[in-house]
């Protein structure tokens, strides 16, 4: 039986090694190495949010940052003495699609993979450390009713 195709077991291992380190070095020089990055750059909210504010310690104090309870791509924070005075904001980082950690006290955010920073109403302080802008993250329309202690974080963006 004639072989004139057939590789070597050497020139078989070689020509592997190679593919192998080619591949390698494609998967390096695209992107940062970071897993977990991209996706999308707002929350997809399906349907308004409810929760009762009593049941997230947070929201007693004026300024402090809390995970809604029921969806942590949501953040809010109560943002005056009136009761009914709220802020949700998305939690997901603008520069590449992660979520965000509230950090600092509950009183920012950070990005975890290249270390972007927002204060505790979106503004971007500090960009990220890798190619590319972090912008103001989104915030959402809430509504608070005192009679029942109910928050509803609407589906429908704020103004801004």
């Amino acid at each position: 039986m004639s072989c004139r195709d057939c590789l070597s077991r050497r020139d078989f291992l070689t020509r592997s090694t190679l593919a192998v380190a080619g591949a390698a070095a494609v998967v390096a020089g695209c992107g940062d190495g970071q897993i977990g990055a991209g996706g999308a750059t707002a929350p997809i909210l399906i349907a308004p949010l409810t929760f009762k504010v009593s049941t997230v310690p947070q929201l007693a104090t004026v300024g402090q940052l809390a995970f809604a309870p029921t969806d942590s791509r949501i953040a809010v924070k109560r943002t005056g003495t009136a009761p009914d005075t709220f802020l949700a904001l998305s939690t997901t980082c603008t520069h590449e699609g992660t979520m965000i950690s509230i950090v600092n006290s509950n009183t920012s955010f950070e990005c975890p993979n290249h270390g972007a920073r927002y204060d505790s109403n979106g503004n971007v302080t500090r960009q990220p450390q890798a190619a590319g802008s972090a912008t103001k993250l989104p915030s959402y329309q809430t509504s608070y009713d005192p009679a029942t202690d109910i928050l509803t974080i609407s589906q429908t963006p704020a103004v801004a």
